[in-house]
């Protein structure tokens, strides 16, 4: 394929693909029910805790608390060895 036949294919299929990709991006991004969606994703930086750290603290918390609640004497396992 030589320089001016990929330009002329550049500059008319090349166009013609590139306008169809973008009217697909915006036809994804205004679809019928995406806007809850996009709110949401919005809200992420607001609803955020200041420190990760505090947030995964309380993840980890829950998450040993209730490991705790469905095994009974899970804190003693292994005190015995």
């Amino acid at each position: 394929m030589t320089y001016e036949s990929f330009r002329t294919f550049a500059d008319t299929w090349g166009l013609v693909l590139l306008a169809a990709t973008f009217l697909v991006i915006i036809a994804f991004l205004f679809r019928r029910g995406s806007t809850a969606q996009y709110r949401r994703a919005a809200r992420i930086p607001i609803d955020a805790p200041e420190r990760p750290d505090d947030d995964l603290a309380n993840r980890n918390d829950a998450k040993d608390a209730e490991t705790l609640q469905r095994r009974p004497g899970a804190d003693r396992e292994g005190a015995g060895q």
